[in-house]
């Protein structure tokens, strides 16, 4: 299942914005604020090329029939990410504790200069390989990666209006 999600920042530079969207500081705060358990695995810069790896554990409950589907009550993750300072453009991908075999997401994300403010998208698609009910679980993925955008975006903004546009 494709999903793309956009959100605009005002003040604040694109070359603010890629500092930010990579800070560890600021990553710390959102993760915590959108309930998000997050432990850095592996960070490597080299000739302005980011690796960077990340185990994510989402603090919420999956709904009974999707749990029941998985076999787990949780879903965790790793995101892997490779970004090119500059490019303002990275590939994702993600290995899921659960079911390895059967669920596959990757994508895209990017920031853009537009009208003066600042546009963070992502993009991706979420196959889950489980016959007669892979939808209903990439339907629960996806609405869940959305709503956590949103709310890290909501987040992105206060932080900004409390450090007045300022990077972390």
């Amino acid at each position: 299942m494709k999903f793309r999600v956009e959100h605009v920042f005002s003040d604040i530079s694109l070359a603010d914005y890629e500092a930010l969207f990579f800070d560890e500081t600021f990553n710390t705060a959102l993760c915590k604020a959108v309930r998000l358990e997050r432990t850095l695995v592996k960070r490597e810069l080299e000739g302005g090329r980011l690796t960077r790896a990340l185990r994510i554990s989402p603090d919420r409950e999956i709904p009974g029939p999707v749990a029941k589907v998985i076999g787990a009550s949780k879903i965790e993750y790793t995101e892997h990410i490779n970004y090119t300072y500059g490019s303002h453009k990275a590939t994702w991908r993600t290995d899921s504790s659960i079911l390895p075999d059967k669920v596959e997401s990757s994508g895209a994300l990017g920031f853009l200069e537009r009208g003066g403010k600042v546009v963070r998208w992502v993009e991706g698609d979420v196959k889950v390989k489980i016959f007669g009910l892979g939808g209903i679980v990439e339907r629960f993925i996806v609405a869940d990666v959305e709503k956590s955008y949103d709310n890290a975006a909501d987040f992105t903004r206060r932080w900004l209006k409390e450090r007045g546009g300022k990077k972390a």
